[in-house]
């Protein structure tokens, strides 16, 4: 059998097991917690941020962070005289943001508002980024199941499937680091106020 042959027919069994499995799109829950500040011009304002932004594990502060937690659930079945295979696979998102709110004082000079409404769009720019890579994680360890062939017993599918889940899973919290890393935590995004 030559090469491209064999490449359609390997093809043509994964895209069988693919459809033959309920696969569910992520449920999906954001929630957002706003932290107030206050204050009527910039030093107050930059105090304030250092004041209730989040910490890191390694203890430095940000004005805005997001946590986000990823569960799956797949289902597998045993034909009789047949191997097991994936029956359906489904993942949960909870998706946690926390952004700093000001409601700028009447006394406020206006170039004091814009320069807020710059630093909090590219926050929440910065922020969805987070949100965006959370969510690709999860349609992700779905379609990585969806793709992993059928295996003797069910035991060792579940096992391998719990492998392809926890690997996405480091990958995409590597990929948040790495976006971190590449915009200076939203600063290069222009998510500064100093």
């Amino acid at each position: 059998m030559n090469r491209a042959r064999a490449v359609v027919l390997l093809t043509a069994v994964f895209a069988g097991y693919a459809s033959a499995a309920e696969l569910e799109a992520p449920a999906i829950s954001d929630s957002i917690e706003y932290r107030d500040i206050v204050g009527n011009n910039a030093d107050p304002l930059a105090a304030a941020l250092k004041q209730v932004g989040a910490t890191s594990p390694g203890g430095d502060r940000f004005a805005a962070s997001t946590r986000w937690q990823l569960r799956w659930n797949f289902r597998v079945e045993q034909h009789p005289g047949k191997s097991c295979e994936l029956a359906s696979a489904k993942t949960e998102l909870d998706i946690h943001m926390t952004l700093p709110r000001w409601m700028p004082p009447k006394n406020a000079s206006p170039v004091l508002v814009k320069r807020w409404n710059t630093f909090a769009d590219a926050l929440r720019k910065h922020e969805d980024g987070h949100r965006d890579i959370a969510i690709e994680a999860a349609r992700v360890v779905t379609d990585r199941a969806a793709a992993a062939l059928p295996e003797k017993d069910c035991a060792t599918l579940k096992k391998r499937l719990g492998r392809v889940a926890d690997d996405t899973l480091r990958e995409y919290k590597d990929k948040e680091s790495s976006y971190d890393v590449t915009t200076m935590h939203g600063q290069t995004q222009g998510a500064t106020f100093q």
